[in-house]
């Protein structure tokens, strides 16, 4: 280099070649860093490769024009020439990613093809593709006197190729240019078309003035390709510049849908974990924060309590005035709650009207802290036992509550929320308006309870269930008729009674199912007993639910299977209680009336126990009223006008039979008989029989009768 350096003679036209070669070189470089930071960016990248071939092909012909001798003066042309062939395929390349058309692959292979064909044949050429030999010739001066070394020599067949190619190269790329243009993108496809007619002019100029004419004039090659390094640097440098704007402005969308994502998220995050109405914490979020409260006291043997409030009026008041003012409660219910709890306690909705209390450490002793938490549920029922006032109406809500305190053995969050719930459930059956703590044998009649509804539920399938007749008879003896009685052997409790087995059943739903089975058994025993000429009084009693008598298929079920039997509904006495019709009394009534008229007989059950409304039952459409025991029980010859005898005074008036239950003692029956009541049952006359013994009962009763013309009289 410093050889090439002594031969070199400096004047305007070099140094301009030499500055040219700089500027091109720097931005070669400045872009080859761009395209390799941005991901190795082709477009970049290719300008880069064609920016430092420019540039050496300036610095190559500044060498070439300031040389002493033809030896480096060939030597930079061969370094020349080398340059513009590799130049061709990165200008494709660029052009291609500037027009943002891709090049096709064959067109790219092919310019590739020949640049390195030709980049073989410049190295093994003696004097370079150009030319076939090369000697000094007269300098060339310039008008300022600068003069220039000159080679000149036989073109070869090399050099037309070259501009062959050299010219389809830019007309390709002019035309690329041109649609970029037409396209829409003007700015940039006039740009590169401007450097590319500048370039492409020099090129003429070298190829017809200086070459064909001989005019002694310099190539300007290098300085053509100086205005397509500074225009297209400048191009790429703005559109690198709004690039970066956008990319800001994208940037500060995403930062801004990104606040807007994470409020989202946070709002969603709170209706998961908060009830809507209320903004408490709901049944998860409460469950959550139990199981921190309850992992705490076992570290710090310590005891907390959950307080679970069910409110007692909310249903009526809901359903009469609708879910706003209902709504309204709910509301001011959670501020009362908020109000009256302590300080570090955490009040949740669970739903519906429901809601609880968690209350963190209060005592290391169990005894104590359940005292303090009974104590903060009295002064919560004091609380809510206040009338509300909503939408000008002053509404009386109360509460029950049930108290559950933990730790308890390895009783989970949701585990001693479920105790608190049964201590809520005995709270409700207490009558209301109450708080309950819960004890362990609560917990072990609630697991009692869920053994007899599972029991329930394949009960019938297994046939655990039976039945019981318990006849009726007239003041003569004679028998009208028989109650059915249900019966539950169930296979690890034994015998279930009725009155523990049936109210499950009624909660559960299975009373429709259990009340079917009881028909058809009924209908078959009746129908067995006809084939065998027994006299059994003509009539079954079956007892029915006020929730068979409220489901709205009860009729045309019972009818249907009784007529599906071959039996008529006379034969079968439907027994109701009072309760059956209380919350809906003109659906009842409506029931009951469609039920008479198809031929069923209706007896009202526990008559004087209930509600006993005589207005209502006027307009019942009964058949038989039934004394229940307990005025049965308190008949005494002392007692001159007992009650038992206004209850048949009334069935009398009302025209219906009176039946008395429970009659245990003859002299039970005498007196009942003295009131004018119609038929008795009880243990007096006999207990409750299979089938097969009432059976055997019957036949007893008829032998009697044929052997005695006063069978009834000796009976008694």
């Amino acid at each position: 280099m410093q050889d090439v350096a002594n031969h070199l003679n400096f004047g305007y036209f070099t140094a301009a070649l030499l500055a040219t070669a700089a500027v091109a070189f720097g931005a070669g470089i400045q872009f080859l860093v761009i395209g390799v930071r941005q991901r190795r960016d082709p477009t970049h990248l290719a300008f880069a490769v064609l920016c430092l071939c420019i540039a050496t092909l300036a610095f190559s012909n500044a060498v070439m024009d300031a040389a002493d001798s033809p030896a480096l003066a060939i030597l930079a042309l061969r370094i020349l020439c080398a340059a513009a062939v590799l130049a061709l395929p990165a200008l494709v390349l660029f052009v291609g990613g500037y027009t943002g058309r891709p090049v096709d692959r064959y067109l790219l292979g092919t310019v590739c093809a020949l640049s390195l064909w030709l980049f073989w044949i410049n190295l093994r050429s003696p004097y370079g593709m150009l030319d076939t030999a090369l000697h000094e010739a007269t300098p060339t001066v310039l008008p300022w006197g600068e003069a220039l070394y000159t080679l000149e020599g036989p073109h070869s067949i090399w050099s037309h190729v070259f501009r062959g190619l050299t010219y389809a190269v830019f007309l390709w790329a002019l035309y690329r240019a041109a649609r970029q243009y037409r396209d829409g993108q003007r700015l940039r496809g006039a740009m590169l078309g401007i450097c590319l007619l500048i370039q492409f002019l020099a090129l003429l100029w070298g190829a017809i003035v200086v070459g064909t004419l001989g005019r002694p004039y310099p190539s300007i090659d290098a300085f053509a390709f100086l205005s397509f390094v500074l225009l297209m640097s400048l191009l790429l440098a703005s559109q690198m510049h709004s690039h970066a704007l956008q990319l800001e402005r994208t940037a500060s969308e995403l930062r801004a849908e990104a606040e807007i994502r994470r409020e989202a998220e946070l709002d969603l995050r709170h209706a998961a974990y908060h009830d809507a109405l209320t903004g408490l914490p709901n049944r998860l979020r409460a469950l959550y924060i139990l199981a921190d409260l309850l992992a705490d006291a076992v570290q710090s043997d310590q005891y907390g309590a959950v307080l679970m409030i069910d409110l007692d009026n909310f249903k009526t008041i809901n359903d009469s005035l609708g879910h706003h003012a209902g709504d309204r409660v709910l509301e001011t219910i959670a501020d009362n709650l908020l109000a009256a709890a302590p300080s570090a306690s955490t009040v949740a909705r669970l739903g519906g009207d429901e809601f609880v209390v968690l209350l963190g450490a209060l005592d290391d002793d169990a005894d104590t802290a359940a005292t303090r938490a009974m104590q903060v549920a009295e002064r919560m029922l004091e609380r809510l036992a206040t009338p509300l006032a909503i939408d000008s109406r002053v509404l009386g809500i109360g509460a029950s509550i049930g108290v559950a305190v933990f730790p308890n053995l390895d009783a989970g969050a949701a585990d001693i929320i479920r105790c608190a719930d049964i201590a809520l459930y005995r709270a409700k059956s207490a009558g209301r308006n109450a708080a309950r703590l819960f004890l362990p044998h609560m917990q072990r009649d609630a697991d009692a309870r869920l053994e007899l509804e599972r029991g329930l539920r394949t009960a019938l399938e297994r046939q655990e269930f039976s039945l019981r007749f318990q006849p009726q008879v007239d003041m003569r003896g004679k028998p009208m008729g028989a109650e059915a009685l249900l019966r539950w052997k169930h296979p690890g409790l034994g015998e279930v009674s009725p009155a523990i087995f049936i109210p499950v059943a009624e909660e559960t739903g299975l009373i429709h199912a259990l009340g079917g089975w009881v028909i058809a058994e009924v209908c078959n025993h009746i129908r067995e007993w006809r084939r065998l000429g027994m006299d059994f009084g003509g009539r079954i009693a079956v007892n029915v639910s006020p929730w068979q008598i409220a489901h709205p298929q009860f009729v045309p079920n019972i009818e249907a299977q009784v007529k599906a039997a071959g039996i008529e509904p006379s034969a079968l006495t439907l027994e109701l209680t009072e309760s059956a019709l209380l919350n809906d009394f003109d659906t009842a009534l409506h029931t009951l009336r469609r039920l008479s008229a198809i031929g069923f007989r209706l007896a009202l059950d526990d008559f004087g126990t209930g509600y006993s409304s005589l207005a209502y039952l006027q307009q019942l459409p009964l058949d038989e009223l039934k004394i229940d025991r307990t005025f049965i029980s308190a008949l005494q010859p002392a007692i001159t006008d007992p009650l038992a005898g206004f209850i048949v005074d009334i069935g009398r008036r009302l025209g219906m039979t009176t039946i008395a239950e429970g009659v245990e003692t003859r002299q039970q029956r005498i007196m009942l008989e003295t009131l004018g009541c119609d038929i008795v049952q009880g243990y007096f006359i006999s207990l409750p029989l299979t089938a097969a013994d009432f059976q055997r009962w019957l036949a007893r009763r008829a032998t009697a009768k044929h052997n005695a013309d006063t069978a009834a009289i000796s009976y008694f």
